[in-house]
């Protein structure tokens, strides 16, 4: 069935993604989707460009008091959570988000990323007054502190992100091969930039700890990531890809409708995922050969569910990373707070999954997983 995806409400401000942009990244998306943009979201754009320009002295303010500071920083070898959407990236930032060895992307921080050194206590009753205690999409607990990706905070950066793709879900394929593809060089070296400074940004934020970053736009990105940090660690977690084409259609014909200005047709997140899953493990499977000897691990999700601590101290093990023992009984106990945790079930229509496994035969051969 055809349906339309898009948002119950004109001005719904449930997940107000791009407010924490800077004006110049702000005025440039809506010049370069002009053409898709729906007229009756004017009035949400309206709204939305006001507190951006409210708060464009603070990012003013915030660039001359730190930028001197923040490209002066160094980003100790980060380690980078990859894996397609729905193979287990959050579950496993969280875990890891226990070591305090670690630093990460907050949610606060992801929302307001040009001003949150210097506006910690306003942004906690800013955003903590309307943040769900819960994730729409699995259930997963959400709080302000906790880790969270950094697609939507490099999207109130540049426009060279997946988050204009999702905003604009006509787009999002193009958008795809522009930014994460990257066959837009111009994309490519915005992108760079952007990527950078936040690194370095959430580094000076965080006293100089190593950082762990989710993100998995970034399993498409891994030649880009070393061409900045020639250092980085990689952690790739990978999921029965049924599995993760069912929980991603869910993904998008939840989130989509919250942050997107325009209808558009299920069908076309459909070819989407179809198109990008496929397009996305091709180049990573390119470029892993790129990372260092001993930059990389990867895990199963089968393995890692109920197997947290024992696939974590290979983890560590293989990447040459201090610390375990101490961390352990943190890991241990975010663990336990999953132990009743139910993820969702799903209908897998046999002409469905035929399809699935014929689109992404390759991608099943190379991580092992079988036909059914």
């Amino acid at each position: 069935m055809n349906e339309q995806i898009g948002p119950k409400s004109y001005l719904d401000f449930t997940a107000p993604t791009i407010i924490g942009a800077d004006i110049r990244t702000w005025f440039r998306f809506l010049w370069r989707f002009r053409g898709n943009i729906n007229w009756r979201f004017y009035p949400r754009i309206f709204l939305l460009t006001f507190p951006i320009v409210f708060y464009t002295p603070l990012v003013w303010l915030e660039r001359l008091r730190f930028n001197r500071k923040i490209r002066e920083t160094n980003v100790k070898a980060p380690i980078f959570i990859i894996g397609h959407q729905r193979s287990g990236t959050t579950y496993l930032h969280y875990l890891l988000g226990r070591d305090t060895q670690f630093a990460h992307l907050t949610v606060k921080e992801s929302f307001m990323p040009w001003i949150y050194l210097s506006a910690k206590r306003h942004l906690n009753w800013m955003l903590g007054r309307s943040l769900p205690d819960k994730r729409p999409m699995d259930n997963l607990k959400l709080g302000l502190d906790l880790p969270t990706e950094p697609e939507y905070s490099l999207g109130n950066m540049t426009v060279s992100t997946m988050l204009a793709g999702y905003m604009i879900p006509s787009q999002m394929y193009s958008v795809f091969r522009k930014t994460v593809l990257f066959e837009n060089a111009c994309a490519k070296e915005e992108w760079k930039g952007a990527f950078k400074y936040f690194m370095q940004k959430l580094t000076l934020k965080n006293g100089g700890k190593q950082l762990v970053i989710k993100a998995p736009e970034n399993l498409g990105r891994v030649k880009e990531i070393l061409e900045v940090f020639p250092d980085a660690n990689f952690i790739h977690i990978h999921r029965d890809p049924y599995r993760v084409y069912f929980s991603t259609e869910r993904l998008y014909g939840i989130t989509l409708p919250l942050v997107a200005m325009e209808f558009c047709s299920s069908k076309v997140v459909k070819d989407f995922i179809m198109r990008s899953y496929r397009d996305m493990f091709e180049r990573f499977f390119q470029t892993k050969k790129l990372i260092p000897k001993g930059n990389l691990s990867e895990i199963r999700y089968e393995d890692l569910i109920g197997g947290e601590l024992n696939e974590l101290e290979r983890v560590y093990t293989e990447l040459e990373l201090n610390g375990f023992d101490a961390a352990k009984p943190l890991i241990e106990q975010e663990v336990k707070t999953y132990e009743n945790y139910q993820t969702n079930t799903y209908d897998y229509p046999p002409e469905k999954m035929a399809e699935i496994y014929n689109q992404w035969k390759d991608v099943f051969d190379e991580l092992g997983y079988a036909e059914k």
